[in-house]
């Protein structure tokens, strides 16, 4: 019988490394090009920041950049691929809002996809517009 695998623990005081989040974000079509230079910076940049862990392995992690007042915005929900479908970044996504609950209005950008997912987090389809400005990416 092999051994049961450690409990997932969650934590928004536990530091994570970019080492480790690199391990994550890599996993995610939309952030396996970050650097560790820039999770650094991320990081370091991050008011709100859940992470889980199996042991000493992160296997998930989810941030917010907010002014505490009026405006949040959740961003990098991102869990490891063997680990999802397990309600890890339901857990991840609770434990932000939570933190977050004396702030007027928590948003977030995401795939049509995941409109489902949200929505069962109390999130609803904005009927704004998103713009983007983005620096151009350089040829390599």
């Amino acid at each position: 019988m092999a051994p049961a695998a450690p409990p997932i623990s969650f934590s928004l005081e536990r530091p994570v490394s970019p080492d480790e989040l690199r391990h994550l974000m890599r996993q995610a079509h939309w952030a396996a090009e970050r650097t560790p230079e820039g999770l650094a910076s991320l990081l370091a940049a991050t008011d709100v920041a859940v992470g889980a862990w199996e042991g000493d392995r992160l296997v998930g992690f989810a941030r917010a950049l907010s002014d505490g007042v009026y405006r949040a915005l959740v961003d990098d929900v991102v869990v490891d691929e063997a680990w999802r479908g397990r309600g890890i970044g339901d857990e991840l996504v609770r434990r932000l809002l939570e933190r977050l609950a004396g702030v007027e209005t928590v948003f977030l950008r995401c795939g049509e996809d995941l409109v489902p997912y949200y929505e069962r987090h109390g999130f609803e389809k904005a009927r704004s517009v998103t713009m983007d400005h983005r620096k151009p990416r350089s040829s390599p």
